[in-house]
């Protein structure tokens, strides 16, 4: 059985998150982040980037030197994290399956520049006024999370990209996408489906260590 994707509520995908979460775990443990667990830094300044590890649990991180302990992504943080931006934005679930289960799935919530900035870069204050500068007061649509289990599909996980990201313009009656990365085969999916791409390279033309991606549907 192979299912092109369906769009879902959060009622729906409720019921679901035990099939969710061990793809997420499973996506960002593997490249380009390579998010296995937790680093356990105490100092102000962390020395760890982003707060993970790409070692196991049980060994000595090599950054910071503190053993690590826990997961990068625990299973009720995620779960509490994908109710959270529910209870403030309008929302939608993308799924994809075949024979092994979820092999992709995607969150969408339609907010500002200001709520974007607030929600995902609250520690760089210069991207509030960058985004506001690009995007102004009009609502887009913030692709928070796309994820695939490449065990489940070694390749091709990108390849209804463009037909997701139409339904999510169906979903919420806009035309534009926004989102940050460090993939670089998302990155490249978005250029190859919509000529309407612009890519915002990270410390160079974006405050952020990540690639801010800006869609217009339309072209």
């Amino acid at each position: 059985m192979s299912e092109i994707g369906k769009f879902y509520n959060l009622d729906a995908v409720r019921q679901m998150y035990g099939d969710i979460v061990p793809v997420y775990q499973n996506a960002f443990a593997g490249e380009p982040w390579f998010e296995v667990s937790k680093c356990e830094d105490k100092a102000d300044v962390k020395r760890c980037v982003g707060g993970f590890s790409s070692m196991p649990i049980g060994l000595t991180c090599e950054e910071c030197g503190n053993c690590l302990i826990r997961t990068a992504y625990e299973r009720e943080e995620l779960i509490a994290g994908f109710e959270r931006f529910a209870e403030k934005f309008p929302l939608a679930w993308y799924l994809e399956r075949n024979d092994a289960g979820v092999t992709l799935a995607s969150v969408v919530w339609f907010a500002s520049a200001e709520d974007i900035a607030s929600e995902k870069y609250q520690y760089i204050p210069g991207m509030r006024k960058w985004m506001e500068d690009l995007l102004g007061k009009t609502p887009v649509m913030w692709l928070d999370e796309i994820f695939a289990d490449r065990s489940k599909k070694p390749s091709g996980n990108l390849s209804n990209f463009r037909n997701m990201c139409m339904g999510f313009a169906d979903e919420f009656g806009s035309q534009t996408m926004a989102f940050r990365t460090i993939n670089p085969r998302l990155v490249a999916a978005a250029k190859r489906d919509f000529e309407g791409t612009s890519v915002y390279p990270r410390n160079d033309l974006v405050p952020d260590r990540r690639d801010f991606v800006l869609i217009n549907l339309e072209q």
